[in-house]
């Protein structure tokens, strides 16, 4: 059985996924997973060097969303655990926790992933494009939805509108009036 004590945080690119879930992590003393800490895990835990890890996804010889999504369920029956960024699109399925979509302006994230990434503005749109892309195509391969359907969310959260301290305060607030 799954824990309620969840929050799945997906989101675009540059929406700020990673920055809520650690304002969120504090606050509630939970952990927080993304794709970056849970591949780290991965990786250590399989023997083989970051390169090979490499090969072996790109051969097919791992299903590394099928590993992580394996990885997720298990963090997610242990609870207190936040779930943040592309990720968090592995476990929308489930009926757990609770599920906030963050939402940006591709202006306003493109100068954030510029910024974040020290690149040119115009690389950061085309980074941005091909995550909206990849999410997009994830979705729709898992679930035969469009990655934007309202109906996979609990609520959705626009950073352009709020700071990221503002979201994470409705997801505070919206979590302890959630439905169980």
């Amino acid at each position: 059985m799954f824990s309620q004590d969840v929050i799945i945080l997906p989101g675009m690119l540059g929406a700020g996924c990673t920055h809520v879930a650690e304002l969120l992590s504090q606050k509630f003393e939970w952990r927080y997973v993304n794709s970056e800490r849970i591949i780290r895990r991965i990786v250590s835990e399989s023997g083989l060097s970051f390169r090979e890890f490499q090969v072996e996804v790109h051969s097919g010889e791992i299903d590394l969303d099928k590993i992580i999504r394996n990885v997720l369920l298990d963090e997610i029956r242990e609870g207190k655990v936040i779930v943040e960024g592309r990720i968090a699109f592995l476990i929308l399925d489930l009926d757990v926790g609770v599920k906030f979509f963050l939402w940006s302006s591709k202006s306003d994230r493109a100068r954030i992933v510029s910024k974040r990434r020290n690149i040119p503005l115009e690389k950061a749109l085309e980074q941005i494009e091909e995550s909206d892309e990849d999410r997009k195509s994830l979705v729709w391969r898992l679930y035969k939805k469009d990655w934007l359907d309202l109906d996979l969310y609990d609520m959705i959260i626009n950073t352009s509108k709020w700071s990221y301290e503002g979201a994470a305060e409705i997801i505070i607030k919206a979590h302890s009036y959630r439905k169980r």
